[in-house]
């Protein structure tokens, strides 16, 4: 018989205890989640960033070439066509990190899949796929914050904690 409810204290606090760890593992769930999509959007970003990088290298390879045609008729000085190959080899320069940083990212999307980096995921995403939904909250509501995993958990432990107070209660009696 359990006269002082020691027995039943320690059930409730073991099964507080498989809450807690149920909410760290859907934490930990939610924590992948967010670094994915984190993950996709700076993948996402790259590749704009590349994409415009590439077009202005584009446009400045064309301006070079019309400075140099006005330089060999006489409408240009070396000093313009000098500081054109300047201006086109700094934009060349700035398209390597570029591509080492969407490398990185890729990588790193792929760990989070839980592959190895030499398996790339099929899968690219760009920026004008990405759309965010058109009704935003203006505020959180309390009722999101308790679902939060982090807060539950909490609140499991508390439990598991008030319910060893209760089996030493039952301990000392």
């Amino acid at each position: 018989p359990d006269v002082f409810g020691g027995t039943r204290r320690q059930i409730e606090s073991l099964t507080a205890q498989a809450e807690y760890q149920r909410f760290q593992l859907e934490a930990t769930y939610l924590t992948l989640t967010s670094n994915v999509v984190v993950a996709a959007v700076q993948e996402a970003s790259l590749r704009g960033q590349i994409d415009a990088t590439q077009d202005i290298i584009r446009d400045q390879a064309q301006s070079l070439k019309l400075v140099r045609d006005r330089f060999n008729l006489g409408g240009a000085s070396q000093a313009d066509v000098l500081t054109q190959e300047a201006q086109l080899a700094q934009a060349r320069a700035t398209l390597p990190p570029l591509q080492k940083q969407l490398a990185q990212t890729r990588n790193q999307l792929t760990a989070l899949a839980g592959q190895l980096p030499a398996h790339e995921l099929a899968q690219m995403f760009a920026l004008d796929s990405m759309h965010l939904p058109l009704d935003l909250p203006v505020s959180l509501p309390s009722q999101l914050v308790e679902q939060r995993p982090d807060v539950r958990a909490a609140q499991a432990q508390l439990h598991a904690a008030s319910a060893q107070i209760g089996v030493a209660t039952a301990n000392q009696l």
